[in-house]
């Protein structure tokens, strides 16, 4: 496993982790919100693209264990990407998705 600055391990595998350049492009904006389905239908941070993102950072810091209740917040992604084109920060969003492996 990987480890961070403060020596936490990561959640995440060495070989396959989520790009910290790409979830430190987020700013936590908000713009994502109301174009992502499951977040406009829930309304639950975690089920946004931001809430994934920062579920990302936690795991791989290490302040987050990947759990069921964890991966269901990934697993509710539709994959339609509509984040990426309100982003003005250009997160890769569907790269982050595609490059963890959350099962």
């Amino acid at each position: 496993m990987a480890t961070t600055s403060n020596s936490l391990p990561s959640a995440f595998d060495t070989h396959h982790p989520p790009s910290t350049d790409i979830v430190d492009k987020c700013v936590h904006c908000g713009f994502c919100l109301p174009v992502c389905p499951t977040y406009v239908l829930w309304g639950q941070e975690m089920d946004s693209p931001r809430g994934r993102i920062y579920l990302m950072k936690l795991a791989g810091e290490g302040a987050a264990e990947i759990n069921s209740t964890w991966v269901s917040h990934f697993d509710s992604c539709l994959g339609c990407m509509a984040c990426m084109t309100a982003c003005p920060s250009g997160v890769d969003y569907g790269k982050l998705m595609a490059g963890s492996t959350l099962s």
